[in-house]
């Protein structure tokens, strides 16, 4: 299992974004196994322990990912601070009403 790069998983999210914009059955399988349309358009495996879930973007709702607390006199672990400096959260809205109209302008 190869491990993915910041820039590697920047570049896979956008491929998907753009491919999910214009290929309903894509858009589909990003809804339904968000690790398989990674794989589809990446070549590389997400790994089994990492969870991935692709969201439809809807008109009257708003998803909003909100950091881990950090407890108060707590140092930071190693880990934690990779992310804080290198941070590995992407949030990627597909939406459908573009699908459609991309989809349309084809």
């Amino acid at each position: 299992m190869s491990k993915w790069t910041n820039e590697e998983a920047k570049k896979a999210l956008d491929t998907i974004r753009k491919k999910a914009l214009t290929d309903e059955k894509f858009f589909e399988l990003c809804l339904k196994d968000p690790k398989k349309a990674v794989k589809e358009v990446a070549g590389k495996d997400v790994p089994d322990n990492f969870k991935l879930k692709f969201i439809e973007n809807k008109t009257d709702e708003m998803i909003v990912v909100l950091p881990t607390p950090v407890k108060k006199n707590k140092a930071l672990s190693e880990e934690e601070l990779d992310s804080v400096a290198g941070g590995t959260a992407f949030l990627v809205t597909i939406d459908r009403a573009d699908c459609h109209a991309q989809k349309n302008k084809l």
